[in-house]
């Protein structure tokens, strides 16, 4: 019996067929259009995307790009949800216990990742350009300060699996000026799953079990 034979068949049994590396890839959603979100109003506008990855696999990162025209940036809240995966991405940037209204800036062209480490809320230009971490303030937008815990972070995706239906929200909470989603994309980092720590004792175990057949003398 050939042990190199022996060794793949047992691989193969444990990865259902298939012999993989946790190689790194993305999926991504994008829309472009004009859509004016309700002003004053918490309904706000819903996007809808679903993503289906070819194989297993599980996020790893997540960016988010984010084109608005018009209206006040302090009045904006947006979120991403999917799963148990909730990141706040905007609420009321530039609210401050000095400023509860929030930034006066209008519009904006930015892209979201935990890997950068400005802070929307604090940081934002007039417009706000340029990468940026999100707001991740997960309270009240009514309410929501400078000084609130950072708890909704894209992270939260991280290790889920992607496939299925995600949601990009995003409301105007505060009267006058109409903000205007001119554009969005989401990517999604993903890896293949590592083997699973007790499949791969198995196969340690099965591997050492063969290794003892074929030492063993034929008779």
């Amino acid at each position: 019996m050939n042990f190199r034979n022996v060794f793949l068949s047992l691989m193969l049994a444990i990865t259902g067929g298939r012999l993989e590396a946790a190689v790194p890839g993305s999926l991504s959603a994008t829309w472009t259009g004009s859509q004016a979100i309700p002003d004053n109003s918490g309904n706000g506008v819903t996007f809808l995307f679903s993503l289906s990855p070819a194989n297993p696999v599980l996020v790893t990162n997540i960016t988010v790009d984010l084109v608005i025209a018009g209206g006040w940036d302090g009045d904006l809240y947006a979120y991403l949800s999917h799963g148990s995966g909730f990141s706040v991405l905007l609420n009321r940037i530039g609210s401050s216990t000095n400023n509860p209204g929030g930034s006066g800036a209008s519009g904006m062209n930015v892209e979201f990742s935990d890997s950068y480490l400005t802070d929307i809320h604090t940081g934002a230009g007039n417009p706000p350009t340029g990468n940026f971490a999100p707001d991740g303030r997960f309270v009240n937008p009514f309410t929501a300060l400078a000084t609130d815990p950072r708890t909704a972070m894209l992270s939260s995706f991280n290790n889920l699996d992607p496939s299925g239906t995600w949601t990009l929200f995003l409301a105007d909470v505060s009267p006058l000026g109409v903000s205007t989603v001119l554009g969005w994309t989401v990517t999604v980092g993903t890896a293949v799953p590592e083997p699973d720590p007790a499949a791969l004792l198995g196969l340690g175990i099965a591997m050492a079990g063969a290794a003892k057949f074929l030492r063993a003398p034929k008779g």
